[in-house]
């Protein structure tokens, strides 16, 4: 049987700073992340999508958007009550330091807990996340 597989791309721009890094990065600094949201199916609905993209935008869209113009930082880190007063709602607190790759696990686990529990929209129950 055939596997259909989609895209969705979301682009942010967001900072973080790792705490005790030996290098620059333990500074506060930012990049433009592309977020790729991929979804596989075996069958097409009746208008031949695997998942419709305006449903599938409505449902990661929060997820993605807590981290435009936003910092990442680590619970430890000593600045955390300082930023947290002076940006109430643009501080992101990781249990880890937030590297691309601890971001991107957040993410993953975020959107396929979305994806599996099923949202509104004409498709929600036909997309499942693939992780590669």
């Amino acid at each position: 049987m055939a596997v259909f597989r989609v895209c969705k791309r979301f682009t942010v721009e967001s900072g973080h700073m790792l705490t005790g890094h030996p290098e620059r990065c333990r500074f506060p600094h930012g990049h433009t992340r592309t977020i790729e949201v991929v979804i596989r199916g075996e069958r097409l609905d009746a208008n031949g999508m695997v998942l419709d993209f305006k449903a599938l935008k409505r449902a990661v869209k929060p997820i993605v958007e807590q981290f435009d113009h936003s910092l990442a930082v680590h619970r430890d880190e000593p600045l955390l009550p300082e930023l947290e007063r002076l940006y109430p709602e643009g501080v992101l607190v990781f249990e880890e330091p937030p590297t691309t790759e601890v971001i991107a696990r957040y993410l993953f686990l975020a959107i396929s807990e979305v994806l599996r529990d099923g949202f509104e929209g004409p498709h929600g129950e036909d997309g499942r996340p693939l992780y590669r």
